[in-house]
């Protein structure tokens, strides 16, 4: 069976799948990718057990036909740079090869039994809900990061994921591993009858906010089923395993007032945390905060080295002297994925996680739908 295709829709296909491909995996068949066609598409299949993927795009040809080959070898071939990627590239699959013929020059590659490729994951869609692309993207950027990452010496469980807890009115989105929390939320119109609450891995989450952000989706849908989730589009779906719960109540770490607080540039004061994290004791990068006469000290000390660092900056302050401590690059990690000019620090005691918060323009969206919020370290003053 053959087919032709163009160049460039093919290597935009397998883009939309390869990054499910496994780099390392006991199961030697899903480093392969599933190609079918039937009824005028041509379909592609990636997974890795918890993950699977799908995408298409419509050809010529009516034939119905399966092969499995090597996902890094016909991905590469691919990307490989040629003068003109609009061309055609004719593909015919036999019963052990596949041979891409493109201009003068041709490539064959083996073929894995289709029966040995895992089916795609399918499920009746009775009931979907659809993200604007830029939620999703935004979702990804500001909160996914903040998830615990995985360990294989220990299962953090439910930190390792991004909660998505989901109402009639609002949608929220969470992560956090027990250090730092982000927390982005904004009015629901995506129809949900009741409350919902699942554990999205954050990978196949960020593959699919890439996706959308490459080839300019609008939107895309979305879908429970069991213990799964699908994200899906016309031509792309991908479907992975929904971690186990409970999620932390992270509403109850999360002060409702707060006691002082002051607002500062936020490249100013990460230009100054970088300083006192390289001079910090690696063991825990403290950096000590004091609130003194409109002025904020930043102090950090390896009392092993006999080092020291002090950093000064203006802040408006008249309030009591006050003395918090910080992972430094824990904070600088928080200010780092920000993009307002001005952050708010508001503080409750020196033992209580502290909120940062991105100051936008009183009529952007963003100005009330995101926080952040940081474990102090414990200090002796």
């Amino acid at each position: 069976m053959s087919f032709s295709v163009n160049l460039r829709a093919f290597k935009n296909l397998l883009q939309k799948v390869y990054p499910v491909v496994p780099a390392r995996t006991p199961y030697p068949v899903l480093c392969n990718l599933k190609f079918v066609t039937s009824g005028g598409f041509l379909k592609v299949y990636a997974t890795d057990m918890d993950t699977s993927v799908m995408a298409s795009i419509a050809i010529e040809s009516q034939e119905e036909s399966k092969f499995v080959v090597n996902a890094e070898k016909i991905y590469d071939w691919t990307t490989i740079s040629v003068s003109d990627d609009n061309q055609d590239v004719l593909v015919d699959a036999g019963e052990s090869n596949v041979v891409l013929t493109r201009g003068k020059s041709r490539s064959a590659f083996a073929c894995v039994d289709v029966k040995d490729y895992p089916e795609f994951p399918n499920f009746s869609k009775t009931k979907s809900y659809e993200f604007p692309a830029d939620k999703l993207k935004y979702i990804a950027s500001k909160v996914s990061p903040f998830a615990a990452a995985k360990d294989p010496s220990r299962n953090r469980g439910a930190l390792e994921g991004v909660l998505f807890d989901c109402s009639k009115d609002k949608f929220t989105s969470v992560a956090t591993d027990a250090n730092k929390l982000s927390v982005v939320s904004f009015d629901s119109a995506l129809g949900f009858d009741g409350d919902v609450s699942v554990i999205i891995p954050p990978k196949p989450l960020n593959e699919v906010a890439k996706i959308v952000e490459t080839f300019n989706y609008q939107g895309i849908k979305f879908s429970f089923f069991e213990n799964n989730i699908s994200f899906f589009a016309d031509d792309f779906e991908l479907v992975t395993k929904l971690l186990e719960g409970p999620y932390p109540d992270y509403k109850r770490v999360i002060p409702t007032e707060h006691k002082t607080s002051f607002s500062i540039d936020r490249q100013e004061i990460i230009s100054a945390l970088k300083i006192t994290a390289s001079v910090a004791d690696k063991t825990n990068n403290l950096t000590k905060f004091y609130l003194e006469n409109n002025e904020l000290r930043l102090h950090s000390e390896d009392i092993r080295t006999n080092s020291k660092s002090d950093e000064f900056l203006s802040i408006e302050y008249d309030k009591e002297s006050f003395i918090i401590g910080f992972n430094s690059l824990f904070l600088i990690e928080i200010l780092s994925s920000m993009d307002a000019q001005t952050v708010k620090f508001e503080f409750v005691e020196k033992n209580v996680g502290s909120l940062i918060r991105p100051i936008y323009a009183a009529e952007d969206e963003k100005a009330k739908n995101i926080l952040f919020l940081l474990m102090p370290l414990r200090i002796n003053e």
